[in-house]
């Protein structure tokens, strides 16, 4: 029994890299990585590159080889996602595990803020390559959603065919050739309609010297996979471009980085743009990290600290700073769930809002709530500290109703928007404001505990 237990057991061994602990969740590498010696077992391709060194007296895999990396990442398309898989030895090879994480952070944008009214979901990928690699991951994962993958390049597009044919995808993946300087606009056709997302890993090296410079570029790909001029910042200030002519037609926007430099200058075209709402995460796996920015055009923005808390914090249990940052947002916002009332399927944050308000003014303090939208609470508030800091507080409270395994419950985004004086004011919000609010909506403050009685 045990034997057979075994043989349906994918395999993994324990990872003794630290950042396979903080992928995505839901990624199958998280916090471990594949029993290489039982996929050398399995598949011959990849057998030969699996091989005994005798100085360490380990098997190893010779990451500097290229027909060796391409031969794991098929094994492991092969062995955990079903997907056949293969390109030249010449071309760009991405790392399954790492590109994982970016489909399944574009999954979590779209689960928590999807288009109304909408059940189609198309996707379109900015420079496929030859692995295709996005367009496969998620039309197994999706089996729904049709994505479009664009290249410049002749050869990328053959290959980028032949493993959409070798997994029967055709009727849901497209493979469009478009003119070097095209990012969206140019790509898209009127018969498209409206996107449910857009996605990039652009080339991050602005030339081959700079590849040259770079002492961790062992990797190996085409110049057209691997130099932009201008490099990525450049690449992606074109999708930030297109994006403020495309606006609602796309609904969320994304890149991938391979620097994190590159992360503050592309938030900052963002902001210059006038788009308000910004998501960003880190794609951890290995020792390598790559970093993740998304925009939406929309007012909405429950999903940025929704997100934040899901996915973007993600690390190994029983880390310590892993604890600190569990259940947090941005440094702005906190995050936390109230479940509905007993038999109820309505919402349950605004009443209790009004309740916390009428609470407050009977007690003396000074707050003006506005209600935005039905998912939308400003508020402006002055109080004391302990030291009799007078301080104004601009607080921003967005809910919205989420069906998890436990049951249904209101996910709730308190934001401070701003604090004057900033140190006090963050200080008040942090230490006990956020806290009141929170066990006011949920009930479990002492106040509460008495009045259910």
């Amino acid at each position: 029994v045990l034997a057979k237990k075994r043989r349906k057991e994918k395999a993994f061994v324990p990872s003794s890299q630290n950042n396979n602990a903080r992928m995505h969740p839901r990624n199958p590498f998280n916090g471990k990585q594949p029993d290489y010696k039982s996929l050398a077992a399995k598949y011959q391709f990849f057998a030969k590159h699996y091989r005994f060194n005798k100085e360490s007296k380990k098997y190893e895999i010779k990451y500097t080889d290229p027909e060796a990396v391409i031969s794991l990442n098929r094994a492991l398309l092969k062995e955990f996602l079903g997907i056949e898989w293969l390109i030249p030895n010449h071309r760009l090879c991405s790392p399954v595990a790492n590109r994982l994480n970016y489909v399944l952070w574009v999954q979590d944008l779209l689960k928590l803020n999807k288009p109304r009214g909408e059940q189609k979901i198309i996707g379109i990928d900015i420079g496929t390559g030859a692995n295709c690699i996005y367009p496969l991951l998620l039309a197994k994962l999706e089996p729904s959603w049709r994505i479009i993958g664009t290249d410049i390049d002749n050869e990328a597009l053959e290959w980028a065919q032949k493993n959409v044919r070798a997994n029967s995808f055709e009727n849901r993946i497209e493979i469009r050739k478009v003119q070097p300087e095209t990012r969206l606009i140019g790509a898209l056709k009127g018969t498209d309609g409206n996107l449910a997302f857009c996605m990039c890993n652009p080339p991050f090296f602005s030339s081959a010297l700079d590849i040259k410079q770079n002492k961790d570029a062992t990797c190996m790909g085409t110049k057209t996979e691997m130099i932009c001029e201008g490099g990525e910042e450049k690449f992606v200030a074109g999708i930030v471009k297109d994006s403020c002519k495309l606006r609602n037609r796309i609904r969320w926007y994304t890149t991938m980085l391979g620097r994190k430099s590159s992360v503050k200058p592309t938030l900052r075209l963002l902001r210059e743009a006038g788009v308000k709402n910004v998501v960003t995460m880190s794609f951890l796996q290995g020792r390598t990290t790559r970093w993740g920015v998304g925009w939406c055009f929309e007012d909405e923005r429950i999903q940025d600290a929704a997100i934040r808390t899901a996915v973007n914090r993600q690390v190994a249990m029983g880390n310590q700073k892993a604890k600190k940052l569990q259940g947090r947002g941005s440094d702005q916002t906190q995050i936390f769930r109230v479940p509905l009332e007993e038999n109820s399927s309505s919402s349950v944050i605004r009443p209790r809002l009004v309740d916390l308000v009428n609470d407050w003014k009977r007690r003396g303090m000074q707050v003006n709530a506005q209600e935005k939208n039905s998912n939308r609470v400003d508020m402006k508030l002055i109080l004391e500290n302990e030291k009799k800091i007078v301080i104004n507080l601009e607080l921003s409270i967005t809910w919205k109703m989420s069906n998890e395994d436990s049951g249904s419950v209101d996910i709730v985004a308190v934001t401070l928007v701003s604090a004057n004086p900033e140190g006090p004011g963050r200080a008040k919000f942090f230490s006990g404001l956020y806290i009141q609010i929170k066990n006011d909506l949920q009930r479990t403050n002492r106040r509460w505990r008495r009045l259910l009685k």
